[in-house]
């Protein structure tokens, strides 16, 4: 397995999340020059805000750390797949790069057939998206954060 110091950090905020009883979801977001300038994870039960996930929160962040909308030269590291919401907030922010961890087939925008993004190449043109790193070790987080919470697992929900 491919080491990258960036995606464990996003890890790392995964596990703090599921330490706050959040979903264990981790983002980070790293400027060209390798400077990371956010990192977040799932607050939406500390914040109630449906809208906290990792990769808002990041984004939130970062734009506020670069005083700019835009993020065209950054690159974002998140554990999990983005929903729709957070895939819009990406392409919004102009993010260069998108490296999301386990793939999540019920809610994620770009594998999800039940995604809303009926045109995912179009809508991600200006974003190069690459995904399925560190999945062992996201999908072993993800699996006991449920277990504990719901005493089984289903299957990979996210």
């Amino acid at each position: 397995m491919i080491k990258d110091q960036t995606m464990e950090l996003a890890i790392q905020q995964a596990k703090s999340a599921a330490a706050r009883d959040e979903v264990p979801v981790g983002a980070v977001i790293q400027d060209a020059s390798g400077k990371i300038i956010a990192k977040d994870s799932n607050k939406t039960i500390e914040l109630c805000d449906p809208t906290a996930h990792a990769e808002i929160n990041a984004i939130r962040k970062a734009c506020k750390e670069r005083k700019d909308l835009y993020l065209n030269d950054c690159t974002m590291y998140v554990t999990l797949e983005p929903c729709s919401m957070c895939l819009a907030a990406i392409v919004n922010s102009r993010l260069k790069k998108l490296i999301y961890g386990l793939p999540s087939p019920k809610y994620g925008a770009l594998s999800s057939n039940h995604s809303p993004c009926q045109s995912r190449e179009k809508l991600v043109k200006n974003t190069e998206v690459y995904g399925g790193f560190y999945q062992s070790e996201i999908s072993r987080i993800m699996k006991e954060f449920f277990e504990d919470r719901r005493g089984h697992f289903f299957g990979n929900r996210y």
